[in-house]
């Protein structure tokens, strides 16, 4: 498929040789094309927004705006509400103004679906932007804004993603130009939707290692409820567990200090499977 200057799409068929068909741009003109995932088009369109585009079915999804990057791209807006200029904030050296059009050429690096969105299910868009230096998410016919994922500018690292890919179930993996590979898991229960108040890592008598995470909850009376994972260092993942798989009659502290794991036949005074939190961090 060809991209042409007029925000159509030239397409061209590899069964029958010299067969091709052009289709319109979504909606509104194109200026870019950033991504092709699951059978869907990902482009920009003269807003610089992302649209998801099945030329076929002739469908059109709305991704949250470029503006939905709160820490990225702010808008300029003229006197008649429109926004007439997107204003960068990551520029050390101050931020850059550049008109509605060019952030789509140039922000957006590579979007890549975890399934197709006709498909149902809550598809995730994940995209490295701004020069490999940052990865954002959102979910297809979600919340109305991007989450950052991971800033390279802010941890000072010089490194880049180079490429990202969806594999297997709700798991993307990203690689940069050092060579590094990272994966993020976006099931319910590894959901990084920064849900999580803050998390521990315990190492127990029995040799496993533990991760228990703090989920901001505003049904329960403490506003958190406690999620704890078991670390298969093997598979290299986490595997969830309950308080009495995980804890084994035992009581956990958790605070500032060094996890302590106490016998509940020693300390019968504890309740067994059960976590004090002698410093919250929450």
């Amino acid at each position: 498929m060809g991209w042409i200057s007029d925000g159509t799409a030239l397409q061209r068929s590899l069964v029958a040789n010299g067969i091709t068909a052009r289709s319109a741009s979504p909606g509104a003109k194109a200026v870019a094309l950033c991504g092709a995932s699951h059978g869907w088009l990902v482009v920009a369109n003269e807003l610089s927004d992302l649209v998801l585009y099945d030329p076929f079915a002739m469908m059109t999804i709305l991704l949250p705006p470029i503006t939905g990057f709160s820490k990225c791209i702010e808008g300029v807006y003229g006197d008649d509400g429109n926004v007439e200029d997107y204003c960068y904030l990551f520029y050390r050296a101050g931020d850059a103004t550049h008109d509605v059009v060019s952030p789509g050429m140039n922000f957006y690096d590579k979007v890549v679906l975890s399934g197709s969105p006709s498909a149902g299910g809550g598809a995730i868009a994940l995209f490295v932007h701004t020069h490999g230096k940052h990865l954002s998410f959102a979910r297809v016919g979600g919340i109305s804004s991007w989450r950052l994922l991971v800033s390279m500018t802010e941890r000072n690292d010089e490194d880049i993603f180079a490429d990202v890919v969806h594999h297997r179930g709700s798991r993307f993996y990203t690689l940069t130009m050092r060579g590094i590979l990272v994966s993020f898991n976006f099931c319910r229960r590894n959901n990084p939707d920064i849900n999580a108040i803050t998390r521990y890592l315990v190492s127990t008598p029995w040799g496993h290692l533990l991760q228990i995470r703090l989920i901001l909850d505003t049904n329960q009376k403490n506003g958190f409820t406690v999620e704890i994972d078991r670390v298969d260092l093997k598979s290299h993942r986490l595997v969830g567990l309950t308080p009495t798989e995980a804890l084994q009659g035992h009581t956990l502290f958790l605070g500032q200090n060094s996890p302590g794991v106490l016998s509940t036949d020693k300390f019968p005074e504890l309740r067994p499977d059960c976590i004090y939190f002698t410093t919250p961090r929450c």
